[in-house]
């Protein structure tokens, strides 16, 4: 992609998250502050510090940071460290210089190495900046706006006493591999997606494998006790790929109870399901086996069904029961009308709004006729109903670092205002 205009460059920035995690006195004058930040941006962080003055530019954005370790790291690329420390370091100690060149060094190497970003990105990104830095923080700044937006609408506030499955895969340890492994197909036998997952995962690079090696030569002995070194004695690279892909291998293994958890919510939240009851995904989680190589979706689902059909007859008796049952079993949709165990996100949105025995009253009420139940006397689940003392939103296992604490109960699809 070529970022040669301040739209393309906006839209670049609008995927990074930044956060203000310290405050200090800068060195420029008595008015500067010395902000240590975090950038975020596809799981993988970037630390830097930026100095500003607040009274005359306000708290530093994305635009202006980036803008800076763009032109950190063209100097690296422009300069060695010796042509660095005459250009730019008169009068300062050695140790000193030599800090601030491995700094932007290391902003460089997190460029290219991090962002994947060419020599001519990072030199294009810091040229629109410097020249449209203005026009480029309003567009990133209604990026953001567009997508807290979207997040909002997308993470509803919950029912006290329910948690998303989003949450709960957070909660799990899938080992090193936590990227593969989330893209994982669960429909069949999971173990056959290790040994795949691992053969991918050995580095080519003769730099990286040696680079790993010494941490690592426990996985040297590993793989020769698996017999995987006959043949390729004496090629140290092949050696090491070997010890690699054990050591992935074992990884994966030593993490499966987890990761078959894993699958079996995947396949629930593709059911529908976008939260759960706490109680009923403990029962979920810990009450069924996953010692097998499958996840035992089915078991969970029964689960849900029963738990749902359970509560139901504790309110209205056997005849409602049967009833919702029969509808949920006909359209195999265990999420999609209001019940106080599972639901889609669009009824959690529905009873955020609306109130659970409102939900309850207009989803059941051909049920609720037949077996002539009197709709004043619903009151299925108080607890649920009670939104106001319900989570908010994803208590930090958000996607979005930033995602605004907003009241979203009449928020809507957001409208796409890019008419590029």
């Amino acid at each position: 992609m070529a970022y040669n205009t301040p739209e393309t460059v906006a839209d670049y920035l609008a995927r990074f998250q930044m956060e203000i995690t310290h405050r200090g006195k800068g060195t420029f004058t008595p008015d500067h502050v010395k902000y240590s930040l975090t950038i975020a941006s596809g799981g993988k962080d970037f630390f830097t510090t930026f100095e500003s003055n607040p009274h005359v530019h306000g708290e530093p954005t994305i635009t202006q940071v980036f803008g800076a370790l763009a032109s950190d790291a063209m100097v690296v690329r422009d300069y060695g460290m010796d042509e660095f420390v005459d250009e730019f370091c008169d009068g300062m100690k050695p140790s000193a210089a030599i800090r601030a060149y491995n700094s932007c060094k290391e902003t460089y190497d997190w460029m290219r190495d991090g962002l994947y970003l060419s020599n001519g990105d990072i030199a294009s990104l810091s040229e629109v900046i410097s020249e449209n830095e203005e026009e480029i923080g309003a567009l990133v700044e209604k990026a953001a706006s567009e997508r807290a937006a979207r997040y909002a609408y997308d993470h509803p506030k919950l029912p006290k006493g329910f948690v998303t499955i989003e949450q709960l895969q957070g909660d799990l340890d899938l080992g090193d591999l936590r990227d593969e492994v989330e893209d994982f197909d669960f429909d069949g036998d999971i173990t056959e997606a290790f040994g795949e997952t691992a053969e991918y995962k050995v580095d080519d690079n003769y730099h990286a494998l040696l680079t790993w090696l010494p941490d690592h030569t426990e996985w040297l002995e590993e793989a020769e006790f698996d017999g995987l070194l006959e043949g390729c004695k004496g090629d140290i690279y092949k050696m090491v790929q070997m010890a690699q892909y054990v050591c992935f291998k074992s990884d994966l293994y030593d993490h499966c109870d987890d990761i078959c958890r894993y699958g079996t919510l995947d396949q629930l939240r593709d059911m529908g399901v976008y939260a759960i009851r706490e109680s009923l995904a403990d029962e979920i989680l810990n009450d069924l086996s996953y010692d097998e190589d499958y996840a035992p979706t089915d078991d969970a689902k029964d689960t849900i069904i029963s738990a749902i059909y359970a509560t139901f007859e504790e309110k209205y008796g056997e005849d409602f029961a049967d009833c919702a049952d029969n509808f949920i079993q006909d359209n195999d949709d265990i999420a999609g009308r209001v019940n106080p165990c599972a639901m889609s996100v669009e009824t959690v949105r529905a009873v955020y709004g609306m109130g659970f025995d409102a939900v309850f009253l207009n989803d059941w009420k051909k049920e609720l006729a037949e077996c002539d139940i009197d709709p004043e006397a619903v009151s299925v689940d108080s607890e649920a109903h009670d939104m106001e003392n319900g989570r908010d939103g994803l208590d930090g296992n958000a996607p979005e670092k930033d995602a605004p604490e907003k009241d979203d109960r009449d928020a809507q699809p957001p409208v796409d205002t890019d008419n590029r």
